[in-house]
């Protein structure tokens, strides 16, 4: 199963693989945590290669290079995709990743599949085969409650190390600004912090990438969440602050600032398909 909302991806699928069977992706367009149920794989990716992950497992495959996985053994596996972490009400845990995420170099780390983890893996591999799920949304639903389930079970290092390569600035930039800005509330301190880098070296990596400054992009990537969610028909702008993890008064300042207008009234502009200065 799979879904697409307000920009983030995300899904699980169950793939069974007989003893040498082989899968490889050139480059992966997602993360991947494999959660390995029965068996044995051997994984390669642009961060690790030949690593040998067994029964009762999880692993975790970085995007934007290539995902080589063999069969060990006849394996179960939950593949679990998705383009960002939904973390952002963990703010405990958020304030550990700003201040550890960035001290050490990658190494290699894997987590034990813990008992919550292995009753919301069942629960998914029930609902996949069974075919009676109607609303792809579920799959956000899973998502956010898998990490609920890390930052509960799981010690704040282990999930550090485990997660370095999507939370460290220094793995991969881009993609590190794209899982993160949204932590970062439109603050580029908050999230010139969270990356771990100078401010002359962030802004010269995000000018490289980007051709804009932190604040301007920040803006824009904001704004057209803001448009998207507007032209749903049942989000509220309370929907919105919430999404954006903002306070109400916090979106009300943003909407005044890109549009002169409230929340409530952008969304009925949207709607009528009169609101200005949309791009």
């Amino acid at each position: 199963m799979a879904s697409r909302m307000n920009g983030h991806e995300t899904g699980f699928a169950h793939i069974m693989m007989t003893k040498d069977e082989h899968y490889r992706e050139p480059s992966t367009k997602h993360y991947y945590i494999l959660s390995i149920k029965k068996g044995a794989i051997k994984l390669s990716t642009r961060l690790y290669q030949n690593k040998v992950i067994g029964e009762g497992t999880m692993a975790l495959v970085p995007k934007a290079g290539v995902f080589d996985m063999l069969a060990v053994d006849d394996a179960d596996v939950i593949m679990f995709a998705f383009t960002t972490t939904i973390i952002r009400s963990d703010k405990e845990m958020l304030e550990y990743f700003c201040k550890h995420a960035s001290k050490k170099g990658y190494s290699f780390n894997t987590l034990p599949i813990c008992k919550a983890m292995d009753d919301l893996l069942m629960l998914i591999h029930t609902q996949i085969h069974e075919q009676k799920l109607r609303h792809s949304g579920i799959c956000h639903i899973w998502n956010s409650y898998f990490f609920h389930i890390m930052s509960s079970y799981y010690a704040k290092d282990d999930i550090t190390a485990f997660m370095r390569p999507i939370l460290s600035g220094g793995a991969d930039f881009e993609s590190f600004i794209e899982n993160n800005y949204l932590e970062a509330k439109g603050n580029v301190s908050r999230l010139i912090t969270l990356s771990g880098l100078s401010v002359a070296t962030f802004n010269n990596k995000f000018m490289a990438i980007y051709g804009m400054k932190p604040k301007k992009w920040l803006d824009e990537r904001i704004k057209a969440t803001i448009i998207e969610m507007a032209q749903e028909h049942l989000v509220t702008a309370s929907h919105i602050a919430n999404e954006l993890e903002l306070p109400p008064q916090r979106l009300n300042d943003l909407t005044k600032r890109f549009w002169n207008l409230s929340p409530t009234v952008v969304k009925k502009k949207k709607k009528k398909g009169e609101l200005k200065g949309e791009n």
